[in-house]
């Protein structure tokens, strides 16, 4: 099963050059290595977001079409029989920057990697532990991906903006805020995407209040239970402090506290003082984008680097 690491991350300055714009892109692992177990899966996806992070991606997990990924191709192997058998390898470590969705590659290169184990599964985990970000190769790949991501998002955020709302007009407001949040800061369109995101955001939690609101009340007056009263904690717990009905909710939550006393431990979503509304509201978004994200099926990106 392939693991998907993503990175979101925001540039200081709108006026940030493609060097120093965090851009939106994900980590993947493909087939191949997946199938050496999940040891070496997971430590090649570690290190690959470890490289990003030391080419000025750095950020938190988020969604986005890009992806940073890799696949290996064996220049040499060496059995040494004894009483631990050793497999030592000459592997290339090819790097790939790819749109998952366009099925296109941004970037590419390779780089040599020495290791010697004594399984095959080791040896491959050793020659990960060898990738070094700071390889001017590598640097250059991130660089070159990152220059064309840039281009990518200046030339197509209008159409991007179009496709939000036309989702967004169907109610599919996780996938809307999915395509706006990936637009990085640096792009000529940031700004007019998080307009567009933050409107279609209020639409789903006004949206998602409405709906669990009617939810929570109908299972509140099918009687005053304890059972009840969970019931409807559960949609009461799916609206958000700037919905629309909000106060409303709160109504009924005080409603129910009333019957049910202290034993009904329940507390409905608040904004947190320690951190600003607008901070808060990002990360609302972002984790909506995520969902969305989370259940939409991948590319498999060995198909794409093998074209």
């Amino acid at each position: 099963m392939k693991r998907y690491i993503s990175i979101l991350a925001l540039a200081l300055t709108l006026g940030a050059s493609a060097q120093d714009c965090d851009m939106p892109l994900s980590i993947e692992v493909p087939e191949q290595i997946d199938k050496l177990g999940d040891s070496a899966s997971k430590l090649l996806a570690n290190q690959l977001k470890r490289v990003a992070l030391e080419n000025g991606i750095t950020g938190e997990e988020g969604v986005s079409p890009f992806a940073l990924t890799a696949d290996i191709d064996v220049l040499d192997k060496e059995v040494l029989p004894g009483s631990t058998t050793k497999y030592i390898y000459n592997m290339m470590l090819n790097l790939y920057i790819v749109d998952t969705h366009d099925k296109k590659m941004y970037a590419s290169t390779s780089v040599e990697l020495r290791s010697a184990g004594d399984s095959e599964t080791k040896a491959y985990i050793q020659a990960f532990r060898n990738i070094n970000g700071k390889n001017q190769k590598i640097q250059e790949c991130i660089g070159k991906g990152r220059k064309k991501m840039l281009d990518y998002y200046n030339r197509n955020y209008p159409n991007i903006i179009k496709q939000a709302r036309t989702a967004a007009s169907t109610h599919n407001y996780e996938e809307a805020l999915w395509l706006l949040i990936a637009v990085p800061v640096c792009c000529n369109g940031y700004d007019k995407a998080m307009a567009e995101a933050k409107g279609i955001y209020q639409q789903y939690v006004n949206r998602l209040c409405t709906v669990n609101l009617a939810k929570a009340k109908s299972a509140w007056m099918s009687g005053y239970t304890y059972e009840n009263a969970e019931l409807a904690g559960t949609y009461l717990a799916e609206i958000y402090p700037d919905a629309a009905c909000y106060g409303e909710a709160q109504n009924l939550y005080k409603d129910i506290r009333k019957h049910m006393g202290e034993r009904w431990k329940f507390q409905m979503k608040q904004w947190d003082d320690i951190v600003s509304v607008e901070k808060q509201r990002l990360t609302y978004m972002r984790q909506f984008a995520l969902a969305y994200a989370k259940n939409q099926p991948r590319t498999k990106v060995d198909l794409i680097i093998n074209r």
